[in-house]
């Protein structure tokens, strides 16, 4: 397709730019330093804006002004008036070249090619390979586009984080950021250059957390677009002058972290003593009304969110680096807590009880120390938003609840803290109770591998079995002291010789019947009944791998153990 002529004409323009700038640095006068990194930066961006459009007559006479740019500056080529003729003459002809582009005559891609050929050979033999080893991945024009763009979407996010710094209140601010980025929506060469893509991203979706969150934007979120800034700012240097930037550079890690601490990181807990007033009549709380009913969300809408989290999924599972991942994990985490508050169908809660579990394991860390699972369950409630729109309401309700318990039940906590030992007290005996003998020892809680109830009775229970602690009777309840044991019947006692005894058989000295088992050391507790039905299922599961079993099938019995799952934790 033929160039169309307002294209044409930016390009003259722009390039008429750098050359009068270039023009302006090459009057130095010999023998003197001239700033060779100036000189790099404008033969670069020529040549990056003649193959963004398509000349490329002009981009090999700027080929070899860049060669000849980067020997200046590294001390190869001497700025001396053969060096400085040559240079300027160059810069001469590329502006001749350039006023014919429109109406190109015969022989200009020679002279195109002679100009660049001369200053090759003046910068030396090592000049020809450096532009390619130079460009590894990425030609000049892409290289040249990219860093223009992302140079520009870190000045307007400066601007916003000193804008939200000075007046939390100013919201309008971030209207500007998408029509900054939107020049880079869609572009395919960010994917071969982490971590921009997913940099570009989470500003995206640090963007739209800001906007739903009520009230002035807090001083850590005006923080995020900070540290997005200088992230940006040092990959767009990067991109120019190295063809890619640092995947796990220091600003990129920064910003990871910015995020994490103003949007994902979850409070601290909540003491039980707020959640009951203090002059309240009465500590019971009383049962709320349930929501009422409501339209579910529109299938469609089910649908394009089941694709978002698919793909994402499959992005968090390719993830190799850490600051990546933690970017990508963002990134779903912003999609999923608008979710949080649908409402009203069944359906519409069950949506909300994943989004807040998979904000939870986010939040918390699981979901960042075994990424792999939590893509799994991920990708898995995608697949079943994606069937919304055939699917019966119903049973994608429950399919949204089993892999919201998936995510609550089957991620590990992130390791603890080392924590000070806690030394459990001896309760005060009652008054008219003769005091029962505590084991006082050092004890150090740790969280179970679940969460919710089954975790905490579970650590309540290890806690008593480790204290050797046993269960109270009526009498300490009703604070009176316990029954006095009938008095024995006295027995003569009889001392026979030594010489009297009899010699007894030792088989004899065996109790001739087995003492009595107490029947609940034969039945599984509540923890055991749990750890043997998730040990079944992992062995199931393992089983039928092994045998080749559809992975329908083997869908269909997770599912059934999820069920299974939710009611045996079920405190309803």
């Amino acid at each position: 397709m033929e160039q169309s002529k307002a294209a044409l004409d930016f390009f003259v323009l722009e390039a008429s730019d750098y050359l009068e700038r270039l023009d302006l640095v090459a009057q130095a006068r010999a023998g003197t330093q001239p700033a060779g990194d100036e000189l790099v930066r404008l033969a670069r961006a020529f040549r990056g804006s003649a193959l963004m459009a398509k000349q490329q007559v002009m981009a090999r006479a700027a080929q070899g002004l860049e060669a000849a740019t980067r020997a200046i500056r590294d001390g190869r080529l001497a700025w001396d008036e053969r060096t400085r003729g040559e240079v300027v003459r160059a810069v001469d002809d590329c502006k001749i070249l350039l006023r014919r582009v429109t109406a190109p005559e015969a022989g200009d891609a020679q002279r195109a090619e002679a100009i660049g050929l001369g200053l090759e050979r003046l910068a030396g033999p090592s000049a020809a390979a450096a532009p390619r080893s130079y460009l590894e991945g990425v030609d000049a024009g892409g290289r040249a586009f990219v860093g223009r763009e992302v140079a520009a979407i870190a000045s307007t996010l400066d601007r916003v984080a000193r804008s939200l710094t000075q007046d939390p209140g100013n919201r309008e601010v971030l209207q500007g950021v998408g029509p900054a980025m939107s020049q880079l929506r869609g572009v395919a060469i960010l994917n071969d250059l982490p971590p921009l893509a997913d940099l570009l991203a989470a500003v995206d979706g640090a963007v739209k957390v800001v906007r739903a969150t009520p009230g002035p934007v807090q001083p850590e979120a005006a923080g995020v677009f900070d540290a997005a800034a200088h992230a940006l700012a040092r990959a767009a240097r990067e991109v120019v002058d190295a063809g890619r930037p640092v995947a796990e550079s220091l600003e990129a890690q920064g910003f990871a972290a910015a995020l994490h601490r103003a949007f994902v990181r979850l409070g601290d807990p909540v003491p039980v003593e707020l959640l009951c007033p203090a002059d309240a009549t009465s500590p019971i709380v009383e049962a709320g009304t349930p929501p009422a009913g409501g339209a579910a969300p529109p299938r469609l809408e089910l649908v394009s969110e089941g694709e978002f989290l698919a793909a994402a999924a499959a992005e968090l599972g390719r993830a190799d680096l850490a600051v990546v991942r933690d970017l990508r994990l963002f990134v779903i985490g912003a999609t999923l807590k608008p979710l949080i508050a649908t409402n009203g169908s069944p359906l519409g809660r069950a949506l909300a009880a994943f989004a807040e579990a998979g904000w939870w394991a986010i939040g918390t860390g699981a979901a960042a120390a075994e990424p792999e699972r939590f893509a799994e369950v991920v990708s898995d409630a995608a697949s079943t938003l994606q069937s919304a729109d055939r699917g019966d309401e119903g049973r994608i309700a429950q399919l949204l609840a089993a892999h919201a318990s998936r995510l609550l039940l089957r991620l590990p906590y992130p390791p603890p803290a080392p924590a000070p030992a806690v030394e459990i007290p001896a309760a005060p005996a009652p008054a008219r109770v003769a005091p029962r003998t505590t084991v006082r020892r050092p004890i150090v809680v740790t969280p179970a591998e679940e969460g919710g109830l089954a975790a905490s009775w579970s650590a309540y229970e290890e806690l008593v079995a480790r204290c050797g602690l046993t269960g109270g009777s009526f009498a300490e309840f009703l604070g009176v002291a316990p029954a006095a044991p009938p008095p024995r019947r006295a027995e003569p006692e009889l001392v026979p010789a030594a010489a009297e005894l009899p010699i007894v058989p030792i088989e004899s000295l065996a109790p001739t019947e087995p003492d009595v088992v107490p029947i609940e050391s034969l039945l599984y507790d509540r923890a055991g009944a749990g750890g043997r039905l998730r040990d079944i299922r992992h062995e199931l599961d393992a089983a039928l791998a092994a045998a080749g079993t559809d992975r329908a099938i083997r869908d269909l019995l997770g599912e059934v153990f999820d069920l299974v799952d939710i009611g045996f934790h079920s405190t309803r």
